[in-house]
């Protein structure tokens, strides 16, 4: 009798952590909608609202702003007041705002609810303190690799599911999916997370000061400028490509989107080998191999422009031993520096999460002064920052 008991337990916890992985993968998926997959849809909004496309654009960067704000502000609130009560909160608050904005009559009311849906888009952060809330130690750099490399291979899938909204429910497609979206997570995480899910007692240390502790913890702030570094050649790197592919090889749509698949087939596999390093090796070996691996695609990159050998095939290396480099890095890092503050994972996630949006940004802003030198420069700042990882890597611990 006692088989068959230990077999149903095994299933039960297996059915568990898959619940558990769907929820956090869910809530990395969704945050593609607000801005990536909505970028086909620029020209409706525009035609809709009767404004330029400047303007809309402008939409972004007030998203962006408020969004900001929110992630700072959802991860401590989440250790103070449960993991499950915040994220239930911001769901609703972030679907009020999208299908605010599909209701809306012009341009000033588009906006006040892109705001609002922005505000409530702080649980994107989230993720990564839930990693810490549900899964076992030994458990959560894989968890992590595993739901990066799905939102990774999101990435090249997002222009084909946005262009399909668009063209099949005009420029509302994106919000709607939005709101199912939300809509299921909410369900989910009413169903599977336990009232107080971020700690039993409520914490009434003040949000400002458990940040700054964080923030001055050396090891923490390096273990995610590592990720933040990794993060901007990926963002850079991918930001860049429809420039390349369809401005300069003039490659169509469809082509494009073909290339963007094979990168998202290279992401998902960097994942799958990424996982099974690191039962084998350190957390610092997966994190030095995989800025090593950096430096080989800007290496790469940067013979293939001098060469000026630029095709299709040959921007790919580059690119896919990119992709490997980043699979590789990120959940470790992350994972290792999550670990050295799990009892305040929420504000930790925050901080940690505002680094690498900053170091984006900027690293974005200072590419785009590269003009005509675009891929040079992007294989300039993979090498520079493989070097400069692996050297804030070295520096961890003493």
């Amino acid at each position: 009798m006692s088989e068959p008991s230990c077999t149903q337990t095994n299933d039960n916890t297996t059915r568990l952590k898959l619940s558990r992985f769907t929820l956090i993968t869910s809530i990395s998926l969704i945050s593609f909608f607000p801005l990536n997959i909505l970028l086909p849809s620029f020209p409706a909004l525009a035609l809709e609202f009767n404004t330029s496309t400047v303007d809309i654009a402008l939409a972004v960067s007030l998203f962006t702003l408020v969004f900001a704000f929110s992630q700072l502000v959802t991860g401590p609130l989440s250790d103070k007041w449960g993991r499950k009560e915040v994220l239930l909160g911001c769901l609703v608050l972030s679907a009020i705002g999208a299908i605010g904005c599909t209701l809306a009559t012009d341009y000033w009311s588009f906006l006040f609810f892109r705001a609002v849906q922005a505000l409530g888009c702080g649980f994107f952060v989230l993720g990564h303190a839930l990693v810490e809330d549900l899964f076992e130690e030994q458990d959560r750099t894989r968890v992590r690799i595993y739901y990066m490399t799905l939102s990774g291979s999101f990435v090249a899938l997002s222009p084909l599911l946005g262009s399909w909204l668009q063209t099949t429910f005009n420029w509302q497609g994106s919000f709607y999916a939005f709101s199912l979206l939300a809509l299921g997570i909410f369900f989910h995480a009413q169903l599977i997370l336990p009232v107080t899910s971020a700690r039993s007692e409520r914490d009434s240390t003040s949000i400002i000061r458990t940040l700054k502790t964080i923030l001055g913890n050396r090891d923490f702030v390096r273990y995610w400028w590592i990720a933040a570094l990794v993060f901007s050649c990926y963002f850079a790197l991918i930001s860049v490509t429809p420039l390349i592919f369809m401005d300069d090889l003039k490659l169509s749509e469809y082509q494009y989107a073909l290339v963007l698949m094979v990168y998202g087939v290279a992401y998902v596999l960097g994942g799958v080998l990424a996982s099974a390093v690191q039962r084998h090796i350190s957390l610092d070996k997966q994190i030095n191999i995989g800025l090593s691996l950096l430096g080989v695609a800007g290496l790469a990159l940067g013979v293939i422009v001098s060469l000026e050998a630029m095709t299709t095939v040959t921007l790919l290396v580059p690119m896919l031993i990119s992709a490997l480099a980043v699979t590789l890095v990120r959940p470790a890092a992350i994972s290792a520096a999550m670990l050295l503050f799990s009892s305040k994972a929420g504000t930790a996630a925050s901080a940690g999460n505002s680094i690498m949006f900053i170091t984006a940004a900027v690293s974005s802003a200072a590419l785009a002064q590269a003009g005509d030198h675009l891929l040079m420069t992007i294989a300039i700042g993979f090498i520079g920052f493989s070097l400069w990882g692996l050297l804030t890597n070295a520096r961890i611990g003493r």
